[in-house]
């Protein structure tokens, strides 16, 4: 059976690149990069290369980026980072309604130390109001976090424009910005877009899983979570994961390569589908941003009568793979997705809500295979439903 892999928001296939770079790095160049010796130095190199490649995109100095373990881990040290260093000129902190499981919770954990998270409004597509930010920034806000692109509705957060608001109002302010769904897609540029902190993961932009970096302001100190053998200039302890950051280098620097092309692929194909199933099937919408507006790699549908979890199995029968939201969310099967309630749809509407993410890999006859599988599909579900 043929594979349409449509849930590149939740994870993509490894290139061919990352993969032959990480296995050359793990056969021939496995010195410690902190030893003295040659063997170490190769190893180093490695990683001045991908710390390069990875400041290039983002039109910053290669000693912002320092390497995590992921977007989850980058995420944890920079609120964490934040709320501590600037504990002794306030603690309130401002968030958007739809954040991700690795900000949430982090500020839930603030909020239980005594902060103050407010969160901020949107609007109907779930994005943020520049307004609103106006405001409710104050003098003692000491943090405002949220995602650049949101990981289930594909919705676009104004971030440049929130930088300057931010530090025109408050100038000591830190603002910390999730680009795990846009960075080497998307244009994003921390320093010249006044974002003080930034989380990214390689496993979204096809490199491997366990590896993300967390780009900190120059200038800017925050205080280390990992305590020991002071690698990532004392900031990160822990010997480095060489080949994985060698992999994430050079997955990030093809995809960044193609990017243009590629988002104009994954727009026309994001119309062509969601106007063949609305064609073809009745009683579809679209959640969130217009299909013109929004990610180009994320479509977010609600398909009346018939829950997404059947429907995701009925389509794997298929060889189709999509997601019915997060995937991080799918521990917490209790936890209604915060991005679709933020955009008003009932419990019930969100269980019945898709999300197709497309890749570098698909096709055009991938965007077939689905309105073909769904025709068929969503029928007959309809039928069991109304029995």
């Amino acid at each position: 059976m043929r594979e349409v892999y449509l849930d590149n928001a939740a994870t993509t296939k490894p290139s061919e690149r990352a993969v032959q770079l990480i296995k050359e790095v793990l056969e021939s160049a496995y010195g410690n990069p902190s030893s003295l010796h040659r063997k170490g130095q190769e190893a180093e190199k490695y990683i001045r290369q991908a710390r390069m490649k990875l400041a290039q995109i983002l039109m910053a100095e290669p000693e912002t980026i320092f390497f995590t373990s992921g977007a989850t881990e980058s995420s944890n040290t920079a609120i964490r980072g934040a709320a501590e260093r600037g504990k002794r000129r306030g603690q309130h902190i401002l968030t958007s309604r739809s954040e991700h499981a690795a900000t949430r919770e982090n500020l839930r954990f603030l909020q239980d130390q005594g902060y103050e998270v407010e969160e901020l409004e949107n609007d109907a597509t779930g994005q943020i109001r520049l307004q609103d930010l106006q405001q409710k920034i104050r003098p003692d806000t000491i943090l405002v976090t949220c995602l650049h692109v949101n990981n289930e509705t594909g919705c676009i957060n104004p971030v440049q424009e929130m930088g300057k608001l931010i530090h025109q109002n408050t100038p000591e302010c830190l603002f910390h910005v999730d680009a795990v769904q846009s960075f080497a897609k998307y244009p994003v540029y921390p320093k010249r877009w006044e974002i003080d902190l930034m989380s990214t993961s390689a496993h979204k932009i096809n490199g491997p899983k366990g590896i993300g970096f967390l780009y900190i302001r120059r200038g800017l100190h925050l205080p280390s979570l990992i305590l020991g053998g002071g690698q990532e200039r004392h900031f990160r302890s822990g010997t480095e994961n060489v080949p994985f950051i060698a992999g994430f280098g050079a997955a990030a620097e093809e995809l960044w390569q193609q990017h243009e092309e590629l988002t104009a692929k994954m727009q026309q194909w994001k119309l062509k589908l969601i106007q063949a199933l609305q064609q073809e099937i009745d009683g579809i919408t679209c959640n969130g941003a217009s299909p013109e507006g929004g990610a180009a790699h994320i479509l977010n549908i609600r398909v009346e009568q018939v829950r997404s979890e059947v429907l995701l199995h009925a389509l794997e029968e298929y060889g189709i793979y999509v997601s019915s939201g997060s995937a991080c969310a799918s521990n917490k099967p209790d936890e209604k997705s915060p991005a679709l309630h933020a955009i008003g749809l009932t419990a019930a509407e969100i269980d019945e809500s898709l999300r197709i993410s497309f890749g570098r890999y698909n096709t055009e006859e991938d965007i077939q295979a689905v309105v073909s599988a769904m025709k068929q599909v969503v029928p007959m579900l309809r039928r069991f439903v109304r029995k």
